[in-house]
């Protein structure tokens, strides 16, 4: 099968890709038509009411994974906590105070993009650190291709003078601070929306954000500049919800749930991509052959990172401990496994269990229980094997992922489910590709 096939034939992996590109697509709306209405109000009032009137909208998907958000590790929580305050308010935040920089004169906007584009370094180093996504040197190739071709889309018009950049302006820093904090926040985005719904993980994030944000405007004492915001002000922030703001957060986590942390930080560059599409075909600023050149390698970049993006295999350890027998009871006994917070996507996986030096092919169920409201699970479901492995330490190998976890209405529809699994079980599973 060819590479372009192979690519569109996964479709969780083209859709999340897709998702990611739209997202960016919406955020690029927002820089260009709708963002500078705001430019007169205080930033931290602008990101309180954008984020609270966002999580207005997403506050129903709380109630419909309440059992799941209950049961989330402190890990978690943590990460969900490092998104809120560093992607959510900081970064925007610094963002904001950069242009602001640049768009008052006081320097030049060459400061504010080029430190802003070391987003994709921290998120790639943050990854391989956090995550342990080790890719493939090809993938890092392409993604350094698609850095190098966005810089040649920025600058393509005027070409990249250093003279212009004002490394010691306080919009350096605040653009630095923002490369971090929008870079980190992918990581930990990635962490959060592996283990909990992509709608419930929008749904915290802002409302966590409008938690820090409220609490920082009252400390500042903005938050009376609410009166002045005008109703045309306020439909605007309406538009934000959305679409570059609840929106497209939605839509990004939805795609972050479906390819890699590293991959996500190079989808995200469509946003300056299609900002500049935008302001030629809306304000017919034409855009030079090193531009429209430059655009053709980013969007070949884009395929190809995201199509390279599969993880290579991911080996650990667990110990078996006793479980609620649930499994012997309909006749396919389980293994417990003490390791119930990986950094993968919660599913039901092709795995090759080690045990006594003997692997065997087997399947992994990693997610919630919601059917008895339970916390995670980690349970190995070893193929032709009735040994008692109990306090023993059994290695895993992550082959690929074949379906989400899913309730099921009675046993004998659990049982069905577990015997079409079991067929993806085969010789060749132990050295299939992963595909997370």
């Amino acid at each position: 099968m060819s590479f372009v096939s192979s690519f569109f034939d996964n479709k969780r992996l083209a859709m999340g890709a897709a998702a990611i590109l739209v997202a960016a697509f919406f955020w690029s709306l927002d820089g260009l038509f709708i963002r500078p209405a705001f430019y007169s109000l205080p930033a931290e009032l602008v990101v309180f009411w954008e984020h609270f009137l966002g999580f207005i909208v997403l506050s129903p998907f709380l109630f419909i994974s309440w059992s799941k958000i209950k049961g989330l590790s402190v890990k978690s929580w943590m990460a969900l906590g490092w998104v809120s305050l560093f992607g959510g308010l900081l970064g925007t935040l610094m963002i904001t105070q950069a242009f602001f920089a640049a768009m008052t004169g006081t320097t030049s906007f060459a400061t504010v993009i080029i430190l802003q584009k070391l987003q994709p370094f921290f998120a790639l180093i943050l990854a391989r650190l956090v995550l342990k996504e080790k890719l493939s040197i090809h993938f890092y190739s392409w993604t350094a291709i698609a850095i190098i071709a966005s810089y040649f889309l920025a600058f393509g018009a005027s070409g990249l003078n250093w003279q212009d950049v004002n490394w010691l302006h306080n919009a350096a820093l605040y653009a630095f601070l923002a490369a971090f904090a929008f870079g980190s926040s992918t990581v930990f985005g990635k962490r959060i929306a592996n283990h909990l719904d992509y709608r419930a993980v929008a749904a915290l994030r802002f409302g966590l954000t409008s938690v820090l944000a409220f609490l920082l405007v009252v400390i500042i004492g903005s938050l009376e500049v609410t009166a002045s915001i005008s109703g045309t002000q306020f439909g605007l922030l309406g538009l934000i919800v959305l679409t570059s703001g609840a929106g497209a957060m939605f839509l990004y986590y939805f795609g972050l749930q479906r390819v890699s942390a590293s991959a996500a930080t190079i989808l995200e560059l469509f946003w300056p991509l299609s900002a500049l599409f935008l302001d030629y075909f809306i304000n017919g600023n034409e855009l030079t052959a090193v531009q429209l050149m430059a655009a053709a390698v980013l969007l070949l970049a884009f395929f190809q990172v995201s199509a390279l993006s599969r993880r290579r295999a991911i080996v650990f350890r667990g110990k078996v401990i006793p479980g609620a027998g649930r499994g012997r009871r309909i006749g396919y006994r389980t293994a417990n496994l003490d390791c119930t917070d990986l950094d993968i996507p919660h599913g039901i996986y092709v795995v090759t269990a080690k045990v006594a030096e003997k692997e065997y092919p087997a399947l992994m169920h990693f997610g919630f229980r919601d059917v008895y409201n339970e916390p995670v699970s980690l349970e190995i479901l070893i193929k032709d094997f009735s040994d008692d492995i109990y306090n023993q330490e059994i290695e895993v190998k992550v082959q690929k992922r074949i379906r989400e976890v899913k309730n099921f209405p009675d046993t004998s529809s659990l049982v069905k489910a577990i015997e079409k699994d079991l067929s993806e079980i085969s010789d060749a599973s132990v050295t299939s590709k992963n595909n997370l």
